[in-house]
């Protein structure tokens, strides 16, 4: 959900009081090492040392622990990225063979045969076949960009949403002496031939508000059948906000976890309702949770606990889940590094539309569940079509 700066991980405990995000220059000691965030890309990514095995369950989570030893796991530069899969959404365990690596509030994207982790540390691809990794830098076409979210265009392209970075400042709050100020989330579109590298700003807003107090951060985009759904954290808060396409602007709905968790990451389920994961403070520790609704636009009361870095023997704190569907989900012949397009990137609003599938575009395959009779999607080359088979209602070939 988020490839952030040096003071991210205090936004991220809803302590605002010393904290200041360096949007333009970051330097961040990982290792002995410094990695510079500009106005233009993030760090480098951590290449991990070798392959590891390709998940095999439905679901993944990216999230980041602290390094054992670490003083400070408020600091980014004590975070590692981790990575777990599901079979289920709700019990999880660490991708066998993972090697964790230097970064912070990691999220996680699967297209075609290509698994995506952004963090703090760049981009890590993964072959979800052979397991081998890759890594790279990530930059957008203007300004600079924290709390990244990643969703996919009718086209296959990727569409990165973001909250954009304010030089000297925190962006996900007022500057001090401000009684009240303008924050947005905006949002960029890969160019093609970058493999998730590089994306161009699309025009104007997908939110803008006025916030007199609290931080306003982490947004997550998803489709809940019906419609896009953004998410954006305020503090342990989750405020919602939709649209009918990706790039139009969205409207206010409503506060989905109030003072319970934020940080918060939305999945559409098989059975059409909608996931809610959220990080919580508990004591000393730090644990993800994860509540269903309907919609994912209706406050939820209580949330479950679905993960620990205890469980896991990775410390005390697990923080930041970014969820992804493991599956194929829709191509993009020109998105592949060295791949080249005959037409324009869209980078104007208003302009995608919502899928007709009915789900969310990474989770139509055959012999999945669906929700409108008749829809059409496409899962690689293969076509799909909703029909109901017994008392279900699926996705079959076409």
């Amino acid at each position: 959900m988020s490839a952030d700066t040096y003071s991210e991980r205090m936004t991220k405990r809803w302590n605002l009081a010393d904290t200041t995000r360096l949007a333009i220059v970051v330097g961040v000691l990982f290792s002995g090492l410094l990695f510079s965030i500009s106005v233009r890309a993030t760090s480098a990514a951590t290449p991990l040392p070798r392959a590891i095995t390709p998940p095999s369950q439905a679901y993944l989570m990216s999230f980041h622990t602290c390094v054992t030893g670490a003083t400070n796991c408020m600091s980014p530069a004590n975070h590692i990225v981790q990575l777990a899969q599901s079979s289920d959404a709700v019990s999880w365990s660490l991708v066998p063979g993972w090697q964790s690596y230097r970064g912070s509030v990691p999220d996680v994207f699967r297209r075609g045969n290509t698994i995506y982790v952004y963090s703090t540390s760049g981009l890590l691809r993964i072959d979800a076949t052979t397991g081998e990794t890759s890594s790279s830098a990530v930059t957008i076409s203007e300004g600079s960009f924290v709390d990244p979210s990643i969703a996919q265009l009718s086209d296959g392209r990727l569409i990165l949403f973001f909250l954009p970075g304010i030089g000297g400042q925190d962006p996900a709050a007022c500057a001090p002496g401000e009684s009240s100020c303008v924050r947005q989330i905006r949002s960029a579109v890969e160019v093609a031939g970058s493999d998730g590298t590089q994306f161009t700003v699309d025009a104007g807003a997908r939110v803008t508000e006025t916030i007199t107090s609290g931080s306003f951060s982490d947004p997550d985009i998803f489709f809940n059948g019906s419609e896009w759904v953004l998410y954006v954290s305020r503090g342990p808060s989750v405020h919602a906000y939709t649209s009918s396409t990706l790039q139009g602007s969205f409207v206010y709905q409503g506060i989905v976890s109030n003072l319970i968790g934020g940080v918060p990451s939305g999945l559409r389920l098989p059975d059409g309702s909608v996931a809610t994961y959220v990080h919580s403070n508990v004591g000393a520790s730090t644990e993800i949770r994860r509540a269903t609704t309907a919609t994912g636009t209706t406050r939820i009361t209580a949330f479950q606990t679905v993960l620990t870095a205890q469980s896991l023997g990775l410390g005390s704190h697990a923080e930041s889940p970014g969820i992804a569907v493991n599956t194929a989900g829709l191509s993009c012949a020109t998105c592949a590094a060295g791949a080249t397009s005959t037409t324009a990137p869209t980078t104007s609003p208003n302009t995608t539309a919502a899928p007709t599938s009915g789900v969310s575009p990474t989770s139509a395959r055959s012999g999945s569940a669906c929700s409108k009779l008749g829809a059409t999607a496409k899962s690689g080359k293969i076509n799909l079509v909703c029909r109901k088979v017994g008392k279900k209602t699926i996705w079959v070939k076409r």
